[in-house]
């Protein structure tokens, strides 16, 4: 709020280049804009100088230098001079209309980053069950727990960028990409021994990259303020990753599932834009989407070993479910046609949420 209070303010100032002659018999130049003042220097009539500031009564001039080479610069009084020549540079009019609108090849580039907010639904609840089976089995061998840490998945940060062609002043067609990225990591502290600590590890990654087109209106606000709709359909890629291990006294076990799965949905959002230069400007947008993501194709792989006997690996692929047990429901790969899917349902990212981004917009 304090860079846009600046640049408004800065925006209304006001410059002007005076040509001024002095009338006066003899006028004083003093070093500051007060008859109190100490005069510097003393022009005749007749003579030409230039003022680019005024104070009040007072304009401001700089006296080029003279024999040695000193610039003087000090202010002269309005009622000493006449003004030949002004150029004055009307101040922006910040609600005013747009009167030299930038003509180019006619096409923008957004570059936005911010974070990203969503439901998550089977994913995060399915992750916490797997959780809760892992500090449950490490509770059954008789360790002394010391701390627990469970974080939901629902939201992560968000790069984006668009490149958009206007139809007209008003109307544009554009393409964009976005990537999403959110992390949640879960622990369960215990210990064995009296000096030995052990923490069981639970990680979600998810990885989106979106790929959209849109229909983009703007209604001008004012000369440097504007505000945009948009909306259009937007192709999600999503990668999906959960690991848990665990490694004790005699023991270790992990447990990996990954899962891929794309699906068309869609995205919209508004966007209030600050025009800082005539080919830049600052905006931030809330963006809105509805998409929910399923059909997860991935692997699911367990391994360890207890008291230096490796235990059988099991590795399994197909599709990516969630098994809503009692009392803790779960994510689970299941290869097609697999008996153990009955009573499951595929399991289903809602990546449906809000976008709160900032960047800025570029014009060619």
């Amino acid at each position: 709020m304090f860079f846009i209070a600046f640049f408004l303010n800065a925006q209304a100032q006001i410059a002007a280049e005076r040509k001024l002659k002095v009338s006066a018999a003899s006028a004083p130049i003093r070093i500051s804009a007060s008859e109190t003042s100490r005069v510097i220097a003393t022009l005749p009539k007749g003579t030409i100088i230039t003022s680019y500031e005024a104070d009040g009564i007072w304009l401001r001039v700089v006296l080029p230098p003279g024999k040695e080479g000193i610039v003087v610069i000090g202010y002269i009084a309005k009622s000493d001079v006449e003004i030949l020549e002004e150029k004055i540079q009307k101040p922006r009019d910040f609600w005013g209309d747009d009167e030299e609108k930038y003509i180019g090849m006619g096409f923008h580039l957004k570059l936005a980053g911010g974070w990203a907010f969503f439901r998550s639904g089977d994913i995060d609840q399915g992750a916490k069950g797997l959780y809760e089976i892992g500090a449950k089995s490490v509770a059954a061998r008789g360790v002394d727990f010391l701390e627990r840490n469970v974080k939901p998945i629902t939201s992560g940060l968000k790069l984006s960028c668009d490149v958009v062609y206007d139809l007209s002043p008003r109307l544009g067609v554009g393409v964009g990409v976005g990537y999403t990225t959110a992390r949640g990591d879960d622990i369960y502290q215990y210990s064995q021994l009296i000096a030995y600590q052990n923490t069981m590890n639970s990680a979600t990654n998810l990885k989106v990259l979106t790929l959209r087109l849109g229909a983009f209106y703007t209604i001008p606000l004012g000369h440097l303020i504007n505000f945009h709709l948009n909306a259009g359909p937007a192709l999600f890629i999503t990668d999906f990753t959960y690991s848990r291990g665990d490694r004790g006294l005699g023991f270790e076990e992990s447990l990996n599932i990954v899962g891929k799965a794309t699906i068309l949905g869609f995205q919209g959002g508004v966007e209030l834009d600050l025009r800082l230069l005539e080919r830049v400007s600052l905006f931030f947008d809330l963006q809105g989407r509805y998409a929910k993501i399923s059909n997860f194709q991935g692997s699911e792989q367990t391994a360890g070993w207890e008291n230096d006997i490796p235990i059988p690996s099991v590795q399994k692929s197909g599709t990516l479910y969630f098994v809503p047990d009692t009392p803790y429901p779960r994510l689970a790969v299941f290869p097609v046609g697999s008996s153990e899917a009955t009573g499951a349902r595929k399991a289903v990212f809602d990546f449906t949420g809000t976008d709160l981004v900032t960047g800025i917009r570029i014009r060619f």
